[in-house]
């Protein structure tokens, strides 16, 4: 799962930035002291030195950190009320749960190994382009029986023909597959509806 791959990989280099150059001499020795020299300390990974991930991990606001199985079969999310109110399929409500799962669990991925630019403007600008394609693309299915899953069809089939138009800093690997997912979990933070009369949150 995300969640747990993401603690091992930070763990890893955390352990790995521990070890990296020789020790110090009589390391074993001073390892009883009860204040160690900084070097000593620097190699220790104690409750206080991951405290920070632990917290990442536990932080109940934070949507990046739920358990994935939580997300896929936990109480009914606003995803999948806006996918219902536009008549959703089954399998396109349990597709947009996945994708949306799957997107996150990369963006945490990145996160956990420091390659997730710090730049809030790509974030912004990213979401906006799938903002604007998603409405537009609703508003060309108004009035359709089904229109969830003709919005969800179109919206994949033209995020997959050209991702880099709207992921053009490379935060989801230019990839229409975790692209929807991002596109999911936008309307999941109730920003946009799949086909209903009203916004459903």
């Amino acid at each position: 799962m995300a969640v747990i791959d993401a603690l091992y990989n930070e763990l890893l280099r955390r352990t790995r930035d521990a070890s990296q150059g020789l020790p110090v001499a009589r390391w074993t020795e001073l390892l009883v002291l009860d204040s160690p020299p900084q070097p000593v300390l620097n190699k220790r990974l104690t409750a206080a030195a991951i405290a920070d991930v632990r917290q990442r991990l536990t932080r109940p606001d934070h949507v990046l950190l739920e358990d994935l199985s939580q997300q896929l079969h936990g109480p009914e999310t606003a995803l999948v009320r806006k996918l219902r109110a536009g008549s959703a399929s089954k399998e396109v409500i349990e597709e947009a749960q996945t994708l949306r799962a799957h997107a996150e669990g990369h963006r945490f991925k990145e996160l956990a190994m420091g390659a997730w630019p710090g730049d809030q403007a790509i974030e912004t600008d990213l979401d906006q382009r799938l903002l604007l394609l998603t409405r537009r693309t609703g508003r060309s299915h108004r009035g359709r029986p089904q229109p969830a899953d003709a919005i969800f069809d179109e919206l994949q089939r033209m995020l997959d023909a050209s991702p880099g138009t709207y992921d053009r800093h490379p935060r989801y690997a230019q990839d229409g597959v975790l692209l929807m997912g991002r596109a999911c979990a936008i309307s999941d933070e109730c920003n946009f509806g799949w086909g209903s009369d009203r916004d459903v949150s």
